[in-house]
């Protein structure tokens, strides 16, 4: 990538207008939005606001103007090589499309910097301005891709927390408390909490507790004289009448029956 010319914070009146129906010929054109512009997209003039960026690629009409007192944006012609179009697709960045940054102001300052280097003589200048084209590209995909990413990184974490959740269910059962406990621990509502848990793991929350602590009162039955009292309590059921309960659903046995079968 090369650029041809550039502009930095260039201001306009209330007149100005681009219209080219044949773009730039061979030229991409990048442009950053400093105030609200109209813009055609798909045929349609579309208001975007401040902080809005545009990547123009080579033969593509061009249309954007003023639509309030004052105009200003940053700018730059640049031609792109076959082996570079490879960077957008990696990046991810829709071309001749309105994009809003969550940060315009950084990507600003690079444009600003590209300016001064491409205006001087120095060694290496050119180097140097395609390097920091390179790095507005990545930074406008991160900024662009960002609320994706955030969405990703929290789908990740509840993940996490609901993998971490089962392994308690099934290993510290006497730690995990009711539905809507375990709900509010995650921040997140019962029946989100019961939606995501069977979407996962393909099996109901309340039903992997249920076989937990059943599981966990067998374990205690067969191998200790405990009373059923702490029985329940370390499998964590709030009392001996709700374990009892369960345990004879799911076994067939009352508690007391269950240790008499296993001596």
């Amino acid at each position: 990538m090369e650029i041809h010319s550039i502009g930095y914070h260039h201001a306009h009146d209330s007149s100005f207008a681009i219209d080219r129906p044949d773009g730039c010929g061979q030229s991409w054109l990048f442009l950053l939005f400093h105030t609200p512009v109209t813009v055609r997209v798909g045929g349609k003039n579309v208001q975007v606001s401040a902080g809005c960026c545009m990547i123009y690629s080579a033969g593509t009409p061009q249309y954007y103007a003023a639509c309030e007192e004052h105009y200003m944006d940053d700018w730059f012609h640049f031609t792109v090589e076959p082996m570079d179009t490879v960077l957008f697709r990696e990046l991810d960045i829709p071309l001749n499309t309105p994009l809003q940054l969550s940060d315009a102001a950084e990507c600003s300052a690079l444009v600003r910097t590209m300016n001064y280097e491409h205006h001087n003589s120095k060694l290496y200048h050119v180097d140097i301005v395609e390097l920091y084209m390179k790095i507005l590209f990545i930074q406008i995909s991160r900024q662009v891709h960002a609320p994706r990413l955030r969405a990703t990184q929290k789908a990740s974490v509840k993940h996490d927390q609901l993998v971490a959740l089962r392994w308690r269910i099934f290993h510290q059962i006497e730690s995990v408390g009711s539905v809507s406990e375990l709900a509010a621990e995650l921040s997140m509502s019962v029946s989100s909490l019961q939606h995501s848990y069977k979407a996962l793991f393909g099996e109901n929350i309340t039903h992997d507790i249920v076989l937990s602590r059943v599981e966990k009162a067998k374990i205690l039955l067969a191998s200790t004289d405990l009373p059923l009292r702490l029985i329940a309590e370390q499998s964590g059921y709030h009392n001996e009448f709700h374990m009892m309960r369960q345990f004879k659903e799911r076994t067939g046995m009352t508690a007391s029956e269950y240790r008499a079968f296993c001596k």
